[in-house]
């Protein structure tokens, strides 16, 4: 008897009917597997981006740090090169209403409040820093006495007694005050000086980043 092509496959392999999965079945279970890899890609990509944006806010928030307490650094250091009798003058000292101790009987200045003493010298300023895209080059600093000076130094080493940026601009504000005991005389007191310097562009909602510096001197 002659045998069509399928019965001979069919009397080869009986079973094979058995063995077959529907292509249907395959391309289902694939489109599946599919989806289910595309989800978990979605889930880390946006795990990742909230990572970044957190990352970004506090190195954000760490330069804002960094330059707020190099301001301090410098003003420390300015008064620094002031001479001791000129910093413990009696004549603009006052009496410290928040005295802790021996140390800090007499004051000029605040880290709270703007001061000027009874000389005409001010315990404050502001400054002003570019950024990128800026109207001078990105690092310009700009410091702004409240009598109007300024002086402005740019990247390049050059400097102006100018203020390049529009009226009211601040980027940070910065207080000093000297705390003294009370000895006799001067020269024989004990100083010491703080420095104050607030970020001026804090976010909505948040407290504002200030850092603290201070230093003791005598004359020694």
């Amino acid at each position: 008897m002659m045998m069509t092509k399928t019965q001979e496959i069919e009397s080869l392999h009986p079973h094979a009917n058995k063995l077959q999965v529907p292509a249907s079945d395959e391309k289902g279970l694939t489109l599946i597997e599919a989806i289910i890899a595309m989800l978990v890609t979605v889930i880390g990509l946006v795990s990742l981006a909230g990572m970044f944006t957190i990352a970004m806010k506090t190195n954000a928030s760490s330069r804002n740090l960094t330059t707020a307490t190099t301001f301090a650094q410098d003003k420390l250091e300015q008064l620094g090169t002031q001479s001791f009798q000129r910093l413990v003058d009696p004549a603009k000292m006052r009496t410290n209403p928040n005295s802790h101790g021996p140390d800090d009987v007499l004051m000029v200045g605040s880290l709270e409040e703007d001061i000027q003493a009874s000389d005409g010298a001010y315990y404050y300023d502001k400054i002003i820093l570019a950024g990128r895209n800026d109207i001078e080059p990105e690092g310009t600093i700009t410091v702004i006495s409240p009598d109007g000076r300024a002086e402005t130094r740019r990247p390049d080493g050059t400097i102006s007694n100018t203020n390049p940026f529009p009226e009211g601009r601040v980027s940070y504000s910065r207080r000093w005050v000297i705390l003294s005991s009370s000895e006799q005389d001067p020269s024989d007191r004990r100083l010491t000086v703080a420095v104050r310097v607030k970020s001026e562009l804090a976010t909505a909602g948040k407290a504002p980043e200030l850092v603290d510096l201070y230093t003791v001197l005598t004359n020694q």
